[in-house]
Order: C-alpha cells, then sequence, then structure tokens
C-alpha cells in the first residue's frame, strides 16, 4: 500500500484517553480537520459537552479497557476506524496503575487495531523514558515495543514537559506566596509545549510521511528552561517580588527509607514510595534529548514545534485562571 493512500484513506481516527488534558484537544484538532471521531473514555469520565452538540462526526464509547467483558463488547460493537491515536496513560503513576493503563489498556486497543486492519497507529509516550526508573516509563516502553513489532504502520511520540505541568505554582505566586523550587532551582529543565500544538503534531503524525515508523521527541518552541527561570518569569508577570522556598530534592530518598520496610506488608505504601520516586525525578532530570555518549541532556538536540510559548501561556492564566489546567491526581503543589 502506498503512502499516499494510507493518507487519503484516513477518514475516521479512534483516540483512546479522549477525555483527558490532551485527548480533548487531539479530538477537537481531529473534528475541526473534517474527520469523524470515536472516542474511548473511563467511566466517570466526560467530553465537552459543546463538541458532542456541534459535531455529529463524533461518537463516544465508554469502555473500562481493563474489563474482558467489555473489552469483548468493544471489539464486537466498534465502529469501523481507519487509524488510531493512544492518549491513554496513567493517571496516578501508582504501580498497578501504571501496568494497567500504559500497557494492558493500550495492548488491548492495539490487537483491536491489528484485528481491524488499522493503517495508522499514533501513541503518546514521554520523553522522560530515554531513562527509564520508574514503573511508568518502563509501562510506555513495554508498550512502544508491543507497537513497533505490531506490523501496523506506527508513530511514537515523547514529548517534554506540558505547559499544565508548569503552572501549579501559580496561584502561589499571584497570592505572595514562595516560588518552591528543589535545591538551588537548575537541575531540571525542559522545552515545554503547549496542549494545542502537541495536539497538532499527533494529529498531523497521522498523515505525515517522515512520521512514518518513527519515534520522536518533541518540544515546544523556546530554549530550555530551568524551574528558577520559569519562577523569575513567572514573577516578573504577576509583578510580585520574587520569593524562594528551596527544598532539598534528597528529601524524597529519607522519606522513601522511612517507608521501605513497612511496603513488604502494603500495596498502598508501595504506591506511596513510587510516587516519591517519581517526585525525585522529576526534580533532579531533565526533560530533554538524553545523550547516551556524553551522558548530559541537550537543549540543542531536542526538537522544536509549534508557537505557543510559556511567556504567552502564564500571561493568559495569570489573567484567566486556571480552570481548565487539571493537574491530576499526583500533582505536586
Amino acid at each position: 500500500m502506498s503512502l499516499n493512500k494510507i493518507s487519503t484513506s484516513i477518514s475516521t481516527v479512534l483516540v483512546v484517553g479522549a477525555s483527558g488534558y490532551i485527548g480533548q484537544h487531539v479530538v477537537l484538532n481531529l473534528l475541526e480537520k473534517g474527520l469523524s471521531v470515536i472516542c474511548i473514555i473511563r467511566r466517570n469520565s466526560n467530553i465537552d459537552e459543546e463538541l458532542r452538540c456541534k459535531y455529529r462526526r463524533l461518537k463516544i464509547l465508554v469502555v473500562d479497557l481493563n474489563n474482558t467483558e467489555e473489552l469483548e463488547i468493544l471489539n464486537d460493537n466498534c465502529p469501523p476506524f481507519d487509524a488510531v491515536i493512544s492518549c491513554i496513560g496513567s493517571k496516578t503513576g501508582g504501580i498497578r496503575d501504571s501496568w494497567s493503563s500504559e500497557y494492558l489498556a493500550n495492548l488491548s486497543i492495539l490487537r483491536l487495531a491489528f484485528e481491524r486492519s488499522a493503517k495508522r497507529f499514533v501513541l503518546l509516550s514521554a520523553i522522560c523514558v530515554q531513562k527509564p526508573k520508574l514503573h511508568f516509563q518502563r509501562a510506555k516502553l513495554a508498550i512502544e515495543n508491543e507497537l513497533i513489532h505490531s506490523g501496523i504502520i506506527y508513530t511514537i511520540i515523547r514529548p517534554t514537559a506540558f505547559f499544565k505541568s508548569l503552572s501549579g505554582q501559580v496561584d502561589r505566586v499571584k497570592s505572595g506566596k514562595r516560588f518552591i523550587i528543589f535545591d538551588e532551582g537548575m537541575n531540571n529543565s525542559c522545552k515545554p509545549i503547549s496542549e494545542h500544538d502537541l495536539a497538532e503534531f499527533l494529529c498531523g503524525s497521522l498523515t505525515n510521511p517522515k512520521q512514518q515508523n518513527k519515534v520522536s521527541m518533541i518540544g515546544g518552541p523556546s530554549p530550555a528552561l530551568t524551574p528558577l527561570a520559569q519562577a523569575r518569569m513567572l514573577f516578573k508577570l504577576a509583578n510580585k517580588n520574587q520569593r524562594y522556598l528551596k527544598i532539598p530534592s534528597k528529601i524524597f530518598k529519607i522519606f522513601q527509607a522511612i517507608l521501605t520496610p513497612l511496603s513488604y506488608f502494603s500495596l498502598r505504601v508501595q504506591d506511596k514510595i513510587e510516587f516519591l520516586k517519581i517526585a525525585h525525578y522529576y526534580a533532579t532530570e531533565s526533560m530533554l534529548y538524553w545523550e547516551e555518549e556524553s551522558e548530559e541532556y541537550s537543549s540543542d538536540k531536542t526538537p522544536e514545534f509549534g508557537t505557543e510559548d510559556l511567556r504567552t501561556f502564564y500571561t493568559q492564566i495569570l489573567t484567566n485562571g486556571l480552570e481548565k489546567q487539571h493537574l491530576g491526581e499526583h500533582k505536586l503543589f
């Protein structure tokens, strides 16, 4: 099958994780491009009511992807589709939730896509899988490997930090409180990308021949920013004096050591320890291209995409608030 035929024959896209932060923007982007969209969402999740009313090309399926009976119903009743964009991921970062959501749920969709002879599968992963130390990272790598060897034409996208992950302290700064940084605020840099730009990159990958069977890292259109640089920008835009609360990143290691003896008896404590590991990782590791030979992160080798930068985003939420920036259950601030 030629690439041109693949490009022109995609008219209906199955979007998994469609009610999530990125998934909602992917759905809107596809609909605006004139495509039909089938959304798979978790129970107790929602798709914007305005979209439901505006677009007749939108269909919604509520499915527990970890429930065998519901998967059988999905296999029998899911309308035809030509391609998949999967944005599903762990909501908590817990051990079981990571493997259940990142790997098993995606694996179920991959099998469905294979059975339906899907022409393209776009998977949203994360740039941090370059240095896997956490369960959710290993689960992402496991499903990446399954997709690569599935025989379906694929695109795996590993974005840097989202704007929303850098918005948790906006209200603190607005109210005159101190900005929390770990160590000196210089350990972890990123090239943040907006939800709109990332959704455009994800949807564009469906028909971009350069993205065929490729793993792509992507950042936003700005230089790499440390937490200290982000804080200074935010203080200036909010017209507030710079005030910082510095927390040593090793505190997460200390709490891990305290909880470890209890973890042998409690799955809940194991998840608490995993969260501490996640917190330490994000306090000490950059979300940039990892250069194996030099064992350093490289801003220059982290690709840039899009038009929206962090300064514009901060300006908007300082004015309009954080109503649509859902930070998730494992937010730090």
